[in-house]
């Protein structure tokens, strides 16, 4: 009888520990995908799959290899030995299991697998598995940030604009789902675990990131995934713990922002006007947030265009009130012809005008 031993050195959550038996062929990616992991052995990648579907690998397996030099140099090391992508009957899309991701076996003969789904369970393998939400009520930390990866992805493959439309693509969902409207995204009120599988955890979280990043620039914000995950390396944490990790980092206080982004429900929703002072040559920034949700402390990014038609770009520190004007630095000598609030639709926000 063949016997097989397989030892795993760092510690996996009992959910992501699995065992694939079936008639299946192995396709070993090239060297290319093969990374000096933190013990500075080759993590190889593979895939399985049922032997019909042999023919067309790597197909978009040909991306892992890209996909994990971001990741690693963004974050951190592979944190396992190896990783195989597998053709499984997983219930979802993909399953992240600890160095072993399972994908939905019905992908695979139509050739459907996209780089977004390996893009996703690949961040998983550092957000999720090796670094786990303590509870459930956090599951953000594990899929926004697999979606928020996801995004990243895009944009080392497609550039600024690949990268700005898989962000925009998150906050057209998180825009218009019921759930987020109606719970935060640490709900720790749930006690239907399955229902956190949802918007708030996936998308919503995602944004969280990305305003973030917006915010405190790229700097401190990977720097501040880095100390994150490093501190929490095989094993658990909260969202608290992210923020601290992030406060250190850009050297800032971010309980408002988590609080408002993360504890509560909905979305900022604030009506914009502007006004020009003659006088001094001054524009204003006019802002009402009287909506359901309440007032948000916001960032907001303007584009006055001047008499001449020069766009300039500025900040307007919107604070958490209900009525707010708030003056910009720059001065004109004519009235402006126009204020755009949010161009790059950066904030999860809906904006109505004045």
């Amino acid at each position: 009888m063949l016997q097989t031993r397989w030892r795993e050195t760092h510690p996996i959550p009992a959910y992501l520990m699995v065992i694939a038996a079936g008639p299946m062929v192995r396709y070993d990616l090239p060297d290319t995908a093969c990374h000096r992991g933190e013990d500075g052995d080759c993590v190889s990648q593979s895939v399985y799959v049922m032997p019909e579907n042999r023919g067309w690998l790597p197909g978009v397996f040909a991306a892992a290899g890209r996909i994990m030099s971001l990741y690693e140099r963004l974050v951190a090391p592979f944190p396992y030995e190896k990783l195989a992508h597998l053709q499984s009957s997983t219930r979802y899309g993909g399953m992240e299991n600890a160095s072993a991701i399972f994908y939905d076996g019905k992908l695979f003969p139509a050739q459907k697998l996209t780089d977004d789904l390996l893009a996703h369970e690949m961040a998983h393998q550092w957000f999720g598995d090796a670094v786990t939400e303590r509870e459930w009520g956090h599951l953000w930390l594990s899929e926004g940030f697999a979606d928020y990866f996801d995004a990243v992805w895009k944009g080392e493959a497609e550039g600024q604009a690949g990268y700005r439309r898989a962000v925009a693509k998150l906050r057209a969902k998180a825009m218009t789902d019921p759930v987020v409207l109606q719970r935060p995204v640490i709900d720790t009120a749930q006690t239907d675990y399955m229902q956190l599988l949802n918007a708030n955890s996936y998308e919503k979280g995602a944004l969280v990131l990305s305003m973030l990043r917006d915010e405190l620039g790229d700097s401190a914000f990977f720097r501040g995934i880095r100390s994150y995950y490093t501190a929490h390396r095989d094993g658990t944490a909260l969202s608290d713990d992210l923020r601290r990790e992030l406060e250190r980092a850009s050297g800032r206080s971010l309980a408002s922002f988590f609080d408002q982004w993360l504890r509560r429900p909905g979305f900022a929703e604030p009506t914009i006007g502007w006004a020009y002072d003659a006088a001094t040559g001054t524009v204003s920034v006019l802002v009402l947030q009287e909506g359901e949700f309440g007032a948000y402390a916001l960032p907001l990014t303007v584009v006055v265009t001047d008499a001449e038609g020069v766009a300039h770009w500025l900040v307007a520190p919107v604070p958490a009130r209900s009525r707010a004007e708030i003056p910009l630095p720059d001065r004109y000598a004519k009235r402006p012809t126009s204020l755009a609030a949010d161009p790059d639709s950066t904030l999860l926000a809906r904006i109505t005008r004045l």
